[in-house]
């Protein structure tokens, strides 16, 4: 949605009776007590989901390994490639990372993931960023979208797992910053017949359910199918709010021939709350005086809602030749709709609040298309790897709102302020059209065993036509080439080094005092690091450096204006940098222990050397670890963690004058417990925010504030077969 303000943006629970230390290595004795653990077992007498090192090796798909940690990904390349051999900063959050924390939503992974940090306006709307930028690059199964911000509630029961490489991403995902890009990964059907349903409660009246099952649907197991179904429905500490979300997935996966698979599916994201906010609450009352609010008030009115729903129908081919080579078509339709009917306020007066209120229904519609090859090759005597690839897309966009409606009267948060008449109010149309087309490609040249290096680009072609109001937008560039260079150098088995180079566009609409539209923004990723491998795979670690630069970033030009339309101009500024490091641990640290910390730092600045992105946290440092008891306790799972953040800032109005508004660092404590009644049934038990932490989770944005999660807990009760 288009918002130039403080934006923000009853169901039952499903039946379940419907569906029957890089820095060294590690020490050598510690080195063999952990390896020759996996040798003692059966003297543990330990139970079925101990991990083995055969279970995460090579291995994409995370689901079922009990593991923090992947075998391989394909995120940043499309090659198949270990995290240790990948020369990028990855994190892939696993399928059982987010069952141990109970991250049921994509916000709630964000939140968790190494380098990644949220920035929330309200109920309905959360920005995520890393290294200083915005992430605006979003894939499913690897196919590029355009993020919606109040699409960061979709349900992640439907996904194997999370995969986020960070920096420059444009080999892959076309126009974008040089931020961050996050691939959701859908699950598939298991070989074998699996069912596992849910059920959970806790604070607020939070109740969630959720069905999964997978079966062979022949008998000779060659066609699979897999229905996964959740709902859920809750109030807030906040007054008034009342979340309501339900989400289907289905996929059929059939085996047409030994070699060629073809997998169709779909996917329905609906979440309807209402009395959601718009913003936060005021900082400073009509005299300069601070406010006063709990952590529970809220401007929402009764009738306030942000309904947001998400539909994707989706279908992938593949043919695996005998040379090892795979041809990949994937093609994806998704319609995204919104509707909104919002209220908040501009601050008060000296007769109260002065409400402000709007409506807003929008449509997306993407479609795209995806065409693969990837494989081995000869040359000079030594094996390669190679993958070309061709993508596009088109996404068309409609907006209708009302703009800022100005009912009059007093606004009291108690929730009973009356609905204007959004028929009477004066509504506008947005409409947009974005083609994205590119082909790409890159080889994984084995120079010597220990040497390695990637080579590869992007041509992109970008189009955007748009017609807001009736003020016409177009935009067209073509032949942009994206290039991608990445070197790593096996020290031994356990450690390599890595260096890379990778870049990122992203048109703009801005026009300079001329009319002439600005050039794209280029966003370049300088990044070296070394990454690290223990335990066959079981724990993987890395340590990165980077320099990220944008430049053509569009500056406000103060005193000129677009000639016609006497817009404000802008120019563009070079110079906008951001630089620290990021270092990532994850995996099973030894028998039955499971780990994952990451501690990220940076410092960024505009072209002209004021700070970039004051509202977001520099430092932020995440852990989070479960352990499994052994001998006669091991049916029980303990586990915690803390998420720190350090402080951030930004400028609000206080009476006549312009001040600094913080939150200051801190951290959330979470804990965890699970105990396996019988092989089939398991009791859980998660509780957030330990100390009951009061804190900011925005401050100063149209000089409000609103408050962070306080403590809640969840019990839940879940059976496999």
């Amino acid at each position: 949605m288009r918002l130039s303000a403080p934006c923000p943006h009853g169901l039952t629970p499903l039946s379940i009776a419907l569906f029957v230390a890089l820095a060294a290595p590690l020490p050598t004795r510690a080195a063999e007590e952990l390896a020759s653990s996996t040798t003692t077992a059966t003297a543990l007498d330990l139970p079925s989901t101990t991990i083995d090192a055969q279970s995460v090796a090579g291995t994409t798909t995370t689901e079922g390994t009990h593991a923090y940690t992947t075998g391989q990904t394909a995120a940043a390349t499309r090659l198949p490639l270990s995290l240790k051999e990948t020369p990028q900063s990855v994190t892939v959050i696993t399928r059982q990372e987010m069952d141990d924390q109970q991250l049921n939503s994509v916000d709630q992974v964000v939140a968790r993931t190494t380098g990644l940090s949220t920035q929330t306006f309200d109920t309905g709307r959360a920005y995520f960023y890393a290294r200083g930028f915005q992430i605006n690059s979003f894939q499913f199964d690897g196919i590029p979208t355009t993020f919606e911000p109040g699409t960061s509630f979709l349900d992640t029961a439907l996904y194997d797992r999370v995969e986020v490489v960070r920096g420059a991403t444009g080999l892959l995902t076309g126009a974008g910053n040089p931020s961050a890009s996050i691939n959701l990964v859908r699950k598939h059907p298991t070989p074998d017949f699996s069912l596992k349903a849910s059920v959970s409660g806790g604070s607020w009246d939070n109740y969630r359910s959720t069905v999964d099952l997978s079966t062979p649907l022949t008998p000779d197991g060659r066609v699979r199918g897999r229905f996964v179904a959740v709902e859920q429905i809750g109030h807030s500490y906040l007054d008034r709010y009342q979340g309501k979300k339900q989400a289907y997935y289905g996929v059929v996966d059939a085996d047409l021939t030994d070699e060629t698979t073809l997998s169709v599916g779909y996917e329905d994201q609906d979440n309807t709350p209402t009395g959601v906010t718009w913003g936060g609450m005021p900082l400073f009352n009509s005299d300069g005086s601070k406010t006063h609010y709990s952590r529970s008030a809220s401007l929402a009115a009764d009738w306030s809602r942000w309904d947001t729903r998400l539909q994707t129908a989706f279908a992938n081919l593949e043919h695996r030749f005998d040379n090892d080579w795979k041809v990949r078509l994937a093609l994806e339709h998704s319609q995204t709709t919104s509707d909104e009917r919002l209220l908040s306020t501009l601050g008060y007066t000296s007769a109260g609040l002065y409400p402000l209120a709007l409506a807003e229904k929008d449509t997306d519609r993407q479609n795209s298309v995806d065409l693969m090859a990837s494989g081995p090759f000869s040359l000079l005597g030594r094996e390669h790897e190679a993958v070309i690839g061709y993508m596009d897309s088109r996404r068309k966009e409609h907006a209708l709102g009302t703009g800022f409606v100005y009912p009059g009267g007093v606004l009291e948060p108690n929730g009973e302020f009356p609905m204007p008449d959004f028929g009477a109010a004066t509504w506008s149309a947005t409409d947009s059209l974005i083609k994205q087309r590119g082909a790409y490609g890159a080889v994984r040249l084995s120079v010597t065993d220990p040497l390695k290096v990637i080579i590869g680009g992007r041509v992109s072609e970008y189009e955007i036509s748009q017609d807001s109001a009736g003020t016409p937008f177009a935009y067209k560039t073509r032949g942009r080439f994206t290039p991608y260079a990445g070197v790593i150098y096996a020290l031994d088995d356990t450690y390599s080094a890595y260096a890379s180079y990778t870049e990122i566009f992203k048109p703009q609409s801005y026009s300079d005092s001329s009319g002439k539209i600005l050039e794209p923004t280029t966003g370049k990723n300088r990044e070296v690091g070394l990454k690290a491998s223990y335990l066959d795979g079981r724990v993987n670690a890395s340590l990165s450096v980077f320099d990220v630069r944008l430049d053509n970033v569009a500056q406000s030009d103060t005193g000129h204006y677009v000639p016609v339309t006497g817009a404000q101009a802008y120019y563009a500024a070079s110079g906008t940098k951001s630089q620290g490091f990021d270092f990532d641990l994850q995996g099973e640290l030894a028998q039955d222990w499971n780990l994952m910390f990451g501690y990220s730092h940076y410092t960024a600045s505009q072209g002209d050397g004021s700070r970039l992105s004051s509202a977001l946290p520099r430092t932020t440092a995440k852990l989070f670890t479960t352990y499994r008891l052994p001998g006669a306790l091991n049916r029980l799972t303990v586990g915690g963690g803390t998420r720190w953040q350090s402080s951030f800032y930004q400028n609000a109005t206080r009476g006549q004058s312009t001040v600094e508004v913080e939150q200051g660092a801190y951290a959330l404590t979470s804990l965890m417990a699970r105990y396996d009644l019988t092989k089939q049934v398991e009791l859980g038990f998660n509780l957030d925010n330990l100390f009951d932490k009061k804190y900011y989770s925005m401050i100063g944005f149209y000089n409000q504030a609103l408050y962070g999660d306080p403590r809640n807990f969840t019990v839940s009760v879940s059976y496999k077969l």
